[in-house]
């Protein structure tokens, strides 16, 4: 009996090993679509000075320590390309370098693909290609840091599974296409630092998941569309640095999840909506350097949270209101280079000269003493 069950542990054991080295080879095999589409980005690239795809070879397989790329353990299809300006060796401090060349239209065919980072590689360039709207499967897309161009694609629209985008410090030109507005399950869109312009399209008010959205540093005119208002979701908004013009819209008072509303350096005019006094969990509120005027609402004091408050360079008129005493955790505050007069209130007496920016209408500690009446 002992000598039947060695002799059958001695006959499973060798083939148990023979399927599993089977399975194992048989789970990391790359796929001749993937590879072709991964060699032709590579034929795009005309310089690669730290050798970031040196592994990258036709006899290779991809799926086998190509840098970079990460594939699904049972398919072998390529679900991740990720390759960073930014390399840590593991044995001096990260160092920078770079990818000369272009995207090559072959990453169409990755479209098992989940996540397309190639952040901070300096020096591709050219056009986000057509064929990215295959990429049917692709959930974060970061091609941020680099010298992209030319508009971005209608086609866009088509990465409905889209959950991040990211093509900031770019040089993209022409406007936020409307077709933005599909990607429903999109939860983070930076689009800041390039040279956009055209208007927010009116469809951003689809994207009820977004939590995250940078549009500063560019040049979109136009106005900010009421649709914002459906955006219950966002906590950042930042549109600072454009040429956005008109009213700052009522709806914005329907963002009751934002802590951080940047809309600086524009062309905004207009009064200041009460509304603004919804934003019960704004942390930062920036409206510097526009047009605005007439009296600040008193519905800022609302805004419990509230620790900075920059509105300098407006035309701003009238006293402020004594509501603005309930901003208890104010830090920095600035109301310069408006047309605002008369005492401030008594609780913003524990701010810093050096943290409080007024004018000389304004009177009262932290500011000069008030004159007797």
């Amino acid at each position: 009996m002992e000598m039947h069950t060695l002799y059958t542990k001695s006959f499973l054991l060798p083939l148990f090993f023979l399927l599993l080295t089977s399975l194992i080879s048989h789970s990391k095999a790359c796929n001749v679509i993937d590879k072709e589409a991964l060699l032709q980005f590579k034929n795009k690239i005309t310089s690669d000075p730290s050798q970031l795809l040196n592994s990258w070879t036709l006899s290779t397989d991809c799926c086998k320590g190509w840098n970079g790329v990460t594939c699904d353990s049972t398919t072998g299809r390529v679900v991740s390309l990720t390759l960073s300006g930014t390399v840590d060796d593991g044995i001096d401090l990260p160092f920078d370098t770079y990818l000369s060349g272009t995207l090559s239209p072959y990453l169409g065919n990755l479209t098992n693909l989940k996540i397309l980072s190639l952040i901070g590689l300096m020096q591709l360039n050219g056009p986000i290609p057509v064929e990215f709207n295959k990429l049917a499967k692709l959930e974060k897309l970061f091609l941020n840091d680099n010298k992209l161009s030319g508009d971005l694609p209608l086609e866009i629209g088509s990465l409905v599974s889209l959950l991040e985008l990211g093509l900031s410090g770019n040089n993209f030109s022409g406007i936020i296409p409307s077709s933005i507005g599909s990607l429903k399950l999109l939860t983070s869109l930076d689009l800041k630092k390039n040279n956009l312009s055209g208007g927010v399209p009116e469809s951003i008010g689809n994207l009820k998941n977004l939590g995250f959205l940078d549009l500063s540093g560019n040049k979109i005119g136009g106005k900010i569309p009421e649709s914002i208002g459906g955006l219950k979701k966002l906590n950042t908004l930042d549109m600072m640095q454009n040429k956005i013009e008109g009213n700052v819209p009522v709806s914005i008072g329907e963002l009751s999840s934002l802590t951080f509303l940047r809309l600086s350096d524009n062309l905004l005019s207009g009064v200041l909506p009460s509304e603004i006094g919804n934003l019960k969990n704004l942390k930062n509120l920036n409206l510097q350097n526009n047009m605005l005027n007439g009296n600040l609402p008193a519905s800022i004091g609302n805004l419990n949270g509230l620790r900075e408050l920059s509105l300098g360079n407006n035309k701003f008129s009238g006293k402020i209101p004594a509501t603005f005493g309930n901003l208890k955790d104010l830090q920095n505050v600035d109301f310069s280079g408006n047309r605002l007069r008369g005492r401030i209130p008594k609780s913003m007496a524990k701010m810093s000269k050096s943290s409080f920016l007024g004018n000389r209408r304004l009177c009262g500690l932290p500011l000069p003493p008030c004159k007797p009446f």
